[in-house]
């Protein structure tokens, strides 16, 4: 959209090349989008009644009032592309240690019901005593095949109950996940995912004109946890009593050290978009490089993990056989 006008087309002829090459499913959208604006409805309007991402019909708002949609859409534009592709170095970074859980899972499947029987058999068969190690894995294993597809089983419905209800429990239970942030690793990685968020969507907000308080709103309507949602509803209640900026943020332990002094620093200078989306970078940063050295820790893990099973099972099994050579 961003670069239609500025090319010089106007909105309603570049809604019109869009609906002319858009998708089925996206194509329904967009005729109720060109319907409007020829009946002379403000797009932002439209584009809140269709359900787009709540930072949309706001700056979309921003850019009609100030008719410059064109600088609109195209920080919007640079804002998802950016977004998606911080998902997509998230997705690649965990692609190998999936890879290697997955491996191992089916690995030991493996063991568990095509080998490890064959040789408990044999053993029974020779009617040779077999050593502590061995008995004990063989007891383990043979109660663990026969509880394990009724584990996998309940898994399977714990996760199906859990993606179902997510939204239930969320709003019954919303200590359940607070619990979960509380633990020293993951709450440290969340004060700087939320910090990170927050200071992206209000830089790219503000620097569209967008106030202060549309944007919190905006944030806090597109939060993705309770706890998020409570975090930033906080902040704007700090501020609707007078409060400024700073303080607000400093009031709350979820909020990255950075971020305040960022956000003191720009009411100094006047240059809040700049000053956060300077923040965005750096806790991004940090975001990334945590992440990098807690799958290079998985990674090793899973692996020793793999290393040690597998070399348990081969003393254990091993061991009869050693016994039975040295006694013949």
């Amino acid at each position: 959209m961003a670069g239609l006008l500025r090319s010089g087309l106007t909105l309603h002829t570049s809604l019109t090349l869009l609906y002319e090459q858009a998708s089925r499913k996206d194509a329904l959208t967009l005729k109720a989008l060109l319907e409007g604006v020829e009946g002379g409805e403000p797009l932002s309007m439209l584009l809140h009644r269709h359900k787009f991402h709540p930072m949309v019909p706001a700056m979309t708002l921003v850019g009609e009032e100030s008719g410059n949609l064109v600088h609109a859409f195209n920080r919007l534009g640079e804002h998802f592309r950016h977004q998606y592709e911080w998902k997509q170095k998230i997705v690649n970074s965990l692609v190998y240690p999936a890879v290697v859980a997955i491996v191992t899972v089916l690995v030991t499947i493996f063991v568990l019901y095509g080998i490890l029987p064959r040789f408990e058999t044999m053993y029974l068969n020779l009617g040779f005593f077999l050593p502590t190690e061995t008995q004990t894995l063989f007891e383990f294993t043979s109660k663990l095949r026969i509880l394990l597809p009724w584990i996998l089983i309940f898994l399977c419905f714990l996760a199906s109950v859990l993606f179902f209800m997510r939204r239930v429990v969320r709003s019954r239970f919303p200590k359940a996940g607070a619990m979960v942030f509380a633990i020293p690793g993951i709450r440290k990685i969340w004060r700087m995912w939320i910090s990170y968020r927050l200071a992206d969507s209000i830089a790219v907000m503000t620097s569209s004109g967008v106030p202060l308080l549309q944007a919190l709103d905006t944030c806090e309507r597109t939060a993705r946890f309770s706890l998020e949602q409570k975090v930033i509803r906080r902040i704007k209640e700090q501020i609707f009593l007078g409060d400024t900026f700073t303080k607000a943020l400093q009031a709350q332990h979820w909020i990255d050290p950075l971020l305040v002094h960022a956000v003191h620093a720009a009411e100094a200078s006047g240059d809040l978009a700049g000053v956060c989306g300077f923040a965005s970078k750096e806790l991004e940063g940090d975001l990334q490089r945590m992440l990098q050295r807690l799958v290079q820790l998985v990674e090793p893990t899973i692996i020793v993990g793999l290393g040690v099973l597998v070399g348990f099972i081969v003393f254990a099994v091993v061991m009869p056989m050693m016994q039975m050579v040295q006694s013949i």
